[in-house]
């Protein structure tokens, strides 16, 4: 094959623009610190390097989460160092000293008086905030645990309690009229009460398989309740006292007192600064202002309805199968309702039939539980323009609990849903799931936040602000008054003297016992709560032991994956120094070569 001078030349070219291009990739990279400047330079490094870059993004990330995870929980820790070191353990301390017996009436209720501002204090801590967000609400971060101010807000609340939630304590009244004297001596009785979180409710509780009596603080029987209503079967009776948010209940009720607890649904409008909030303690719904819904004629609405059954509830028994089967009404309503069964046969108790309006539960059901619930679908076909939803669509009866009324579904003649937006204008709310997580690792999230409804519990409210309206409610009969009293009666001065003076010890003898009583209970219950709030603290710890162990990790993490970037992508320059001299001659050594052939050539054409 014939080689002509121009392919010489051309080839020259090729191979001194390849070694220049070799020079230049090593100086670009001893100029630049990496080993390739393009994706199509080296894919594998390439690739390597996304996921490495990635991996330190997101350690980054979860770094800063760490920053601010911890920040929020250093906070949290603080106000929990304020409660259980400083305030419970005074309040415990002041409690020691009001249980002390050579202490008077006055002296203990001015230790009282420094226990409630105490105690005020303790709800100031839980409003406790953290860029703005409240820090023990759970999702609801802008809503404080603690009222701060007075509202005329309306709630439907459903409270849950358990056994250990009774408190069996000292009562107080100035009922009894001994003699003529006509003079109110303070009388006491050994109560079983439980404490509701609020006075002043717009309704009775309503309370599943009891009875419950509204009384007054002012009646004589308030604090001595039947053991049962001694009907056919019989039904255990509650007294709510209004005045003071207590249902009170008889020892026997209290020794047969449900394992699982009760749950007690009632209404309340219009909270006081200090009171704890609805929203961020308990289940229930918000009555708004604007609570009438307008529905269009013909909307055909369907609601779930859970139904909860006693055995003494039972209507009576049958026999099916050879299975013994208690009988059960379903919830009567002031509507013509149509009971959608077909919604509703996943959700019957094992071996339940249900049979017109009637529910047949096996009786060894209740062997082991005390209420039993059933839910079912109803369907209302509304020829009316609208609906109040504040007002429940079901009528509760004494022996039963309807709980967990649900609109969910509405559809008009034509049978095209209409958006429950339009018709439910009072929204529900529950304190089920409200942890807030940060995700520190891949996969691994740990939550940062603690519940008010756990440090300062609804129990714990009540207990105290039952304890300090106690208080207030102990004072004896002012000296003047009973000497006008025995005066206007025509006694002696010697005789009112004497009367007057046994009055008083007789009525601080009273008070002081009976206060003396509360405060020992109340020791016992500061002790609960602290333990509680204790608890929740030690939880705490340990989540933010183990997110400092995270942040180790995610430190040592960080150098690793930024020792891999490196190897990966950054230039050896002492290899790439030795490669840049090589390259070097090698590109003069062509340059040469390819003159000297160049100059051969031109001589060759010249001539």
């Amino acid at each position: 094959m014939r080689l002509t001078n121009v392919m010489m030349a051309n080839t020259s070219l090729m191979h001194i623009n390849r070694n220049m291009r070799n020079l230049d990739r090593i100086i670009r990279s001893i100029d630049t610190g990496k080993r390739i400047q393009r994706p199509s330079d080296d894919p594998i490094i390439a690739s390597r390097a996304l996921l490495f870059r990635t991996s330190v993004h997101e350690n980054s990330q979860f770094q800063r989460n760490v920053d601010q995870g911890m920040a929020w929980m250093n906070v949290t820790e603080s106000t929990f160092n304020n409660i259980n070191r400083e305030l419970l353990f005074e309040m415990r301390n002041l409690a020691v000293q009001g249980a002390n017996m050579d202490n008077n009436l006055e002296n203990m209720q001015a230790i009282i008086r420094q226990m409630n501002s105490l105690f005020t204090q303790i709800g100031h801590e839980m409003n406790q905030t953290f860029g703005g967000n409240y820090l023990f609400s759970g999702f609801r971060t802008d809503e404080p645990p603690v009222f701060t101010a007075t509202n005329n807000r309306s709630f439907v609340i459903t409270q849950h309690f358990s056994l250990t939630d009774i408190s069996r304590e000292a009562s107080f009244q100035r009922l009894v009229v001994e003699g003529n004297l006509g003079v109110p001596v303070p009388v006491t009785h050994n109560i079983n009460v439980i404490k509701l979180a609020y006075t002043g409710l717009d309704t009775v509780p309503v309370v599943p398989g009891f009875e419950v009596v509204e009384v007054s603080v002012n009646d004589h029987h308030a604090y001595l309740p039947d053991a049962n209503n001694g009907a056919t079967p019989p039904v255990p009776i509650l007294h709510f006292v209004r005045e003071t948010g207590e249902l009170v209940m008889h020892s026997d009720t209290a020794a047969s007192f449900p394992r699982e607890g009760i749950s007690v649904t009632y209404q309340k409008t219009g909270f006081t600064q200090g009171d704890i909030n609805p929203m961020v303690y308990f289940t229930g719904r918000e009555i708004l202002n604007t609570s009438t819904a307008h529905i269009p004629p013909g909307t055909q609405l369907v609601y779930n309805i859970t139904q909860y059954f006693n055995r003494a509830a039972s209507t009576g028994s049958t026999v099916m199968g050879g299975v013994s089967m208690l009988q059960f009404e379903l919830a009567h309503t002031p509507y013509t309702y149509r009971n959608d069964f077909d919604a509703l046969r996943d959700n019957l108790p094992p071996g339940a039939v249900i049979t017109g309006n009637t529910v047949n539960i096996p009786a060894h059901l209740f062997e082991t539980r005390s209420n039993i619930s059933v839910t079912y679908a109803v369907s209302l076909d509304s020829p009316m323009i609208s609906l109040n939803p504040n007002e429940l669509p079901i009528h509760i009866k004494q022996d039963t609990r309807v709980a967990g009324v649900e609109l969910v579904r509405a559809t008009n003649l034509d049978g095209i849903a209409l958006p429950l937006s339009q018709i439910e204008v009072n929204p529900s709310f529950n304190m089920h799931n409200q942890d807030i997580q940060y995700e520190f690792s891949t996969r691994t999230l740990i939550s940062v936040n603690s519940l008010a409804k756990n440090v300062l519990t609804d129990k714990m409210f009540a207990d105290f602000r039952r304890f300090f309206e106690f208080a207030d409610s102990l004072h004896i009969s002012n000296r003047g008054d009973l000497e006008q009293y025995f005066r206007n009666l025509g006694y002696s001065e010697e005789a009112i003297a004497r009367d007057v003076a046994e009055q008083l010890q007789r009525e601080g003898q009273k008070a002081t016992t009976a206060l003396h009583k509360v405060f020992d209970n109340m020791l016992f219950l500061i002790d609960r709560h602290a333990e509680n709030s204790t608890r929740e603290q030690t939880m705490l710890g340990a989540r933010m032991v183990r997110l400092e162990l995270v942040q180790n990790r995610l430190e040592q993490d960080e150098v690793s994956y930024n020792q891999l970037t490196s190897d990966n992508e950054d230039t050896d320059l002492i290899h790439a120094t030795i490669r840049r001299m090589s390259a070097e001659a090698l590109f003069t050594a062509s340059i040469m070569a390819n003159a000297n052939v160049i100059q051969m050539s031109l001589a060759n054409f010249l001539r």
